[in-house]
């Protein structure tokens, strides 16, 4: 069983929020890239609770090569190699049927056994592409149990990338994030309570901010700490693209992604590409330039939060694009 390798597996960061979501749906309809065509939490959840027996016990998503032994290795290759497929269908029910439903938790050994068995027939070496914006914090973690890996970067701008964040923030969710009970959220402008998205280190002195600092909190954190986890990765495995550009010229960013990882453009890819799918949207309502001036206000007071990071991207800053917008009004 242990025979199958993964190989050069394509991992998937950025914010939450950024357009992973919609990249990795994408991808995943190659025929030539096996996928969980979900994100890794369970898989992580059961690294956590095998490492600490108690998922309480661990403080933030951060995760560094140190924490990934031999024997821890070889259980994370094992989950991946149980659940990975490249066949949609199979990660849908296995997602929403079975994983979600612990009725069916004795359907997992039969699910996970043979798909075991069909690759070990006739994909004993295979690719995949993985997923997870908590993977932000995890790089080193992630290039120990992935040597060969490539990794995609997403950036996006901080007013859109925060603005979607805050909106999700207020949407009715039944997953708690936070750790450690004791500790409860007094976040101004969340009716929730239960923490969402991202867990960086020092998370615990934000649980009495206002929403919109909390989201930009997440935001700084999450590219501060992709930044400099591939600073030890070589340049060649790195592929770094914004989510402007894959919104605005879909079919291109795809294919140069790619040429990148060493995959056809298959007609499969080019057909989502050209027909990017709406992801991660409670009304399918698709991505829109302005919509973040629904919480321009919000965003404006989190400028000095922002800003050093999103002139660290390549974006204009807050205040730039402000001086611009005022002098094109007083030359019309």
């Amino acid at each position: 069983m242990q025979n199958l390798q993964i190989k050069e597996p394509i991992i998937i960061i950025g914010c939450p929020r950024s357009g992973t979501s919609l990249l990795f749906t994408i991808l995943s309809e190659s025929e030539h890239l096996f996928s969980l065509y979900r994100e890794s939490q369970d898989i992580f959840d059961n690294f956590y609770q095998r490492k600490a027996k108690a998922l309480k016990v661990y403080d933030s998503d951060e995760l560094t090569d140190s924490d990934l032994s031999p024997d821890y290795k070889d259980f994370m290759l094992n989950e991946f190699n149980k659940f990975t497929t490249n066949f949609r269908p199979v990660g849908y029910i296995t997602r929403e049927h079975i994983l979600k439903n612990k009725g069916l938790n004795w359907a997992i050994p039969m699910v996970t056994q043979f798909n075991l068995l069909l690759k070990n027939l006739f994909a004993p070496e295979y690719r995949m592409v993985e997923k997870n914006p908590r993977h932000c914090f995890r790089i080193s973690f992630i290039n120990k149990l992935f040597p060969d890996c490539k990794f995609i970067y997403l950036t996006r701008d901080a007013r859109t990338n925060i603005s979607s964040l805050i909106e999700g923030w207020k949407r009715p969710n039944d997953y708690k994030r936070i750790p450690n009970a004791n500790l409860p959220l007094n976040i101004k402008g969340d009716n929730e309570k239960k923490w969402r998205y991202v867990l960086p280190p020092g998370w615990h002195n934000y649980i009495n901010k206002p929403l919109e600092e909390v989201c930009a909190f997440q935001w700084v954190l999450a590219n501060q700490s992709a930044i400099d986890g591939l600073k030890n990765i070589e340049n060649e495995r790195i592929f770094r693209t914004t989510y402007e550009e894959l919104i605005e010229n879909t079919p291109e960013t795809i294919k140069g992604m790619c040429n990148f990882i060493e995959i056809p453009y298959s007609k499969k890819l080019k057909m989502f590409s050209e027909r990017p799918p709406v992801v991660s949207t409670p009304k399918n309502d698709k991505p829109k330039k302005d919509k973040w001036l629904k919480n321009k206000e919000l965003i404006e007071k989190i400028y000095p939060m922002i800003e050093p990071m999103m002139k660290v991207l390549g974006y204009a800053s807050a205040s730039d694009t402000q001086t611009a917008q005022s002098q094109k009004l007083l030359t019309h």
